[in-house]
């Protein structure tokens, strides 16, 4: 029985507002936003060699002078890494990326600069994050040699990371941002008022339509509006009622995922963590990481609850972290 009020099958329907926001926050200000390629200032990307190109919004652009600058910092500088996370993880992805930064990065906290870029997968519950982390005192020391840069907040630092430029957290990219934001506003601003003219000329001629018509038809609507809501709302409990039952219906049948994680939970030793939790009726499958994975499916295997424990993939090391990533098919036997 879940303990949490806020929880329907194992899901906190309290994150559904974080990830309202975060669609919002995508839609306005993500990387493949629509909206940015169209406001978004451009950028002169400016490379050691002499090189330079026009971007704008992450995309080669050929279009006039550009009002920014970036400097592009080489591949040897740059740690890069590909991650693929489940949509449900956008509403605190910042938050992930930051764990994911810290424990990635060889170098200290405080000389530690990152940037990412957020796509979307084929699967359309998938985020594919193209991450880079460098070293500030490494990137100044290159700015400095190649570009006679002392200042960090000059220009932004671009790396090149996931087959995209990123550009890294920390430098001079708050300009563009500043830019970017007040033409939003100013667009949204002159968006909200066409659309407030607009309704007003609506509801005017509406007023005096109504006007006209109000005495002929005042107690036919009235009859006919409360006609509608009573089949409306007989509509709406006979509907509710009929979702009630087959949720009681689905309850009963599949076993509860909030029960499954709290078993592994306990099984999990402190060296293990899951990283993805699928579950469908009594099968499970999890992906993780952890020190000795094979001993982990030995002992979740001896667990009389489990029908079979098997590992769709290969075992795999992740990188020289000591940890190892594992997948595993669980099959839940009948009254387990």
């Amino acid at each position: 029985m879940a303990t949490n009020q806020f929880e329907v099958f194992g899901v906190d329907v309290r994150d559904y507002g974080q990830l309202w926001m975060a669609a919002w926050r995508d839609a306005l200000f993500g990387d493949d936003s629509p909206i940015r390629k169209l406001l978004d200032s451009e950028v002169t990307l400016r490379h050691s060699d002499g090189e330079s190109t026009t971007y704008q919004a992450g995309r080669e652009s050929t279009g006039g002078t550009a009002e920014h600058e970036a400097l592009a910092i080489p591949e040897h500088l740059v740690l890069s890494r590909s991650l693929t996370l489940p949509s449900i993880a956008e509403a605190d992805l910042e938050a992930a990326l930051q764990l994911e930064i810290a424990a990635c990065s060889p170098f200290s906290s405080d000389d530690t600069a990152a940037g990412w870029r957020v796509t979307r997968g084929g699967d359309a519950g998938e985020l594919v994050v193209d991450l880079a982390i460098v070293s500030r005192s490494a990137v100044m020391g290159f700015l400095g040699q190649h570009f006679e840069l002392m200042n960090p907040g000059a220009a932004e630092v671009w790396a090149s990371a996931g087959g995209h430029w990123i550009a890294v957290k920390g430098f001079g990219e708050d300009r563009r941002e500043a830019d970017y934001l007040r033409r939003l506003v100013r667009v949204s601003v002159v968006t909200a008022c066409c659309l407030l003219l607009v309704l007003a000329l609506a509801g005017i001629s509406a007023f005096l339509n109504g006007r006209e018509l109000a005495g002929l038809e005042l107690g036919r609507d009235e009859a006919l509006k409360e006609a509608a809501n009573a089949i409306s709302l007989r509509d709406e409990l006979t509907a509710t009622n009929t979702v009630i039952s087959e949720l009681n219906k689905l309850s009963r049948q599949f076993p509860n995922p909030q029960s499954e994680l709290l078993r592994l939970t306990e099984l999990l030793p402190d060296s293990a963590y899951i990283t993805q939790y699928t579950q469908d009726g009594r099968k499970i499958r999890l992906r993780g990481r952890g020190t000795d994975a094979a001993s982990l499916q030995q002992s979740l295997t001896e667990q009389t609850a489990f029908k079979s424990v098997t590992a769709p993939q290969a075992i795999s090391k992740v990188g020289t972290t000591g940890l190892e990533q594992f997948f595993l098919d669980i099959e839940l036997k009948p009254g387990k």
